[in-house]
């Protein structure tokens, strides 16, 4: 064969491999934390627990329905919800310092109560960190 058809070849899956690198480099776990504002309502804050499943660039992004979340106080267990089918839980807390279970995953995070927030759990399926 032609040397140049090699070299084109070659160059052709330089590029696919340099676009695979670059496409799974962002995929990761990660925990988003938005801070919702507000104050306490009856002397407790909104705490939304989102836990969503990325499957990949070809899988797509995914809520998880029924996963369980635990929350601990002090390092006591404090309480635990199921997320429903969009993936969303939704807890009313004391002010404080807490730990997030999300036991699906094994995954823990703390997170000091100081407003409403939301936490958002990104699970990379095929590569965890």
């Amino acid at each position: 064969m032609n040397k140049n058809i090699y070299l084109a070849l070659a160059m052709v899956v330089i590029i696919i491999t340099a676009l695979g690198v670059y496409a799974f480099s962002s995929y990761k776990t990660t925990i988003d934390v938005k801070n919702l504002g507000g104050s306490p309502a009856n002397g407790e804050y909104k705490l939304v627990v989102k836990i969503l499943v990325n499957y990949g660039p070809f899988g797509g992004i995914h809520p998880l329905g029924s996963a369980d979340v635990w929350i601990y106080y002090n390092g006591k267990y404090y309480n635990q919800s199921l997320t429903d089918s969009n993936g969303v839980v939704t807890f009313y807390l004391p002010p404080g310092n807490y730990t997030l279970f999300f036991t699906v995953f094994n995954i823990k995070y703390n997170i000091n109560l100081d407003s409403n927030y939301e936490v958002t759990l990104n699970y990379a399926y095929l590569k965890s960190t």
